[in-house]
């Protein structure tokens, strides 16, 4: 019975001692599973949130470098990115951001527009030196101490906060544009984008109608022909915005007339930007207007006599006077311009034809990138037009559906918002470019 009684004692003092090791290792392993757990759903929901405020950063800060390039003031390239970041988290999904981020009382006269958000302008984007001088191309947007709250990481004493900034602002000139409406407009010989291809100030006719005299050609009423395009289904297309990706137009390239008057594929096209749809198919899904369809007083046109770079009448080998079509100048006063657009667009109050509740309007449709090149007035039916660039111009008002009522009128505005390839030449001069994202320094993930 002793030896009974010892064996007992000895193996209880042993199973007591293992038994608190385990407590030990088991607490032990809990805290780490808890911490692991912590760091798996708070990291997670920490890079998430990061991720969705550096998207409406960004789309800050290309709204605001938008603007910029359009002639906007800081204050409105202010007002335009904090009103981008406001809708983008004013989305369910980022309730959280958008009651941390407080964007109430914003202040557009100053850097800081709130508490959290920074927006600074730059002649530059590398280095990007903030400065207060009108006409800046560049713009950083910073949404600074973000708080988000925390599901287990309090047990490691952790606060999540989080922040993004981005950088944007207008590209380097493109040397080739892809989204070019198929229409020619005749520059000077030897002229480039730095002299505006000879091109003076104010309204052109940028296709002339049925019966009127071309300086592009007999037969010819300033259509071109895009990447194969042939057929007045392509030409309504085109016109209606449906652009060609593969087609890119740089200077020095060759393009060929489209001989024909094409009146109704290209008022069906054209006229979708002021939101007359039903003919050939056209709706506002596939073809959406503009925000703004105003217009002013029709711009007739008239016969004329043409004449040469110099100034000089034209006449022709029989000594008859070389006639064109072009702008009755009488008729220019009550046009709706550029200007009238642009306040229209910038009001607070604007009125009914500048605004509208179809959610597939898209702002700037208005807006013309064409082909400028060299016109052979002799020439006629189909031939190749040295390319010498494109050109930008604001569509002033709609397209006459009979034949000689179907010319268009555009005003000149010399740069457009475009895509394409990129000029690698910094010194590169041309009519278009495109807002991208800069990497910024302060944001890893910019």
């Amino acid at each position: 019975m002793l030896l009974n009684s010892g064996y007992t004692n000895k193996g209880g003092t042993s199973l007591h001692r293992q038994s608190g090791a385990i407590l030990v290792m088991f607490t032990l392993g809990i805290f780490a599973i808890v911490a692991m757990s912590a760091l798996a759903l708070d990291g997670g929901h920490m890079l998430l949130s990061k991720g969705r405020l550096q998207n409406a950063v960004d789309a800050a800060a290309l709204n605001a470098a938008k603007e910029l390039q359009e002639g906007a003031t800081l204050f409105e390239a202010r007002q335009a990115a904090y009103s981008i970041l406001l809708q983008n988290l004013s989305f369910n999904e980022n309730g959280e951001l958008n009651s941390s981020v407080s964007l109430s009382s914003p202040d557009y006269n100053s850097t800081q527009v709130t508490p959290r958000l920074k927006i600074e302008f730059s002649e530059l984007p590398d280095p990007f030196n903030p400065v207060l001088t009108e006409g800046t191309r560049y713009v950083r947007v910073k949404v600074e101490d973000v708080s988000l709250s925390n599901f287990l990481a309090d047990i490691l004493d952790f606060n999540k906060v989080i922040r993004a900034s981005a950088v944007a602002g207008r590209s380097q000139d493109l040397a080739c544009v892809n989204k070019v409406l198929p229409l020619l407009v005749c520059g000077k010989v030897g002229s480039t984008a730095e002299t505006n291809y000879g091109l003076a100030d104010g309204l052109h006719l940028m296709k002339r109608g049925a019966n009127q005299p071309s300086t592009n050609g007999s037969g010819n009423f300033q259509l071109i022909s895009l990447d194969g395009d042939s057929g007045g289904g392509d030409l309504r297309d085109a016109f209606s915005g449906n652009y060609s990706p593969d087609q890119c137009v740089s200077k020095g390239t060759v393009a060929t007339t489209l001989p024909g008057n094409k009146v109704g594929p290209a008022a069906q096209g054209m006229n979708t930007r002021f939101a007359d749809w039903g003919e050939a198919g056209t709706n506002n899904e596939d073809n959406p207007r503009d925000f703004n369809i105003c217009e002013g007083t029709p711009v007739t046109i008239e016969e004329v006599q043409a004449v040469d770079d110099g100034g000089n009448l034209m006449f022709d080998d029989k000594g008859k006077p070389v006639m064109q079509t072009a702008i009755d100048p009488t008729s220019i006063a009550g046009a709706y311009r550029w200007t009238d657009y642009d306040a229209a667009n910038h009001s607070e109050t604007p009125v009914a034809c500048a605004t509208t509740d179809d959610e597939n309007a898209i702002a700037l449709r208005r807006e013309l990138e064409v082909i400028v090149g060299i016109c052979d007035p002799d020439a006629g039916g189909t031939y190749d037009v040295s390319i010498l660039g494109t050109a930008c111009f604001f569509l002033t008002q709609k397209v006459g559906k009979t034949g000689q009522d179907s010319y268009i009128v555009g005003e000149f505005l010399k740069t457009c918002s475009n895509s394409g390839q990129a000029s690698l030449d910094p010194d590169y001069v041309g009519d278009s470019s495109t807002i991208v994202l800069y990497w910024d320094p302060d944001s890893p993930d910019s």
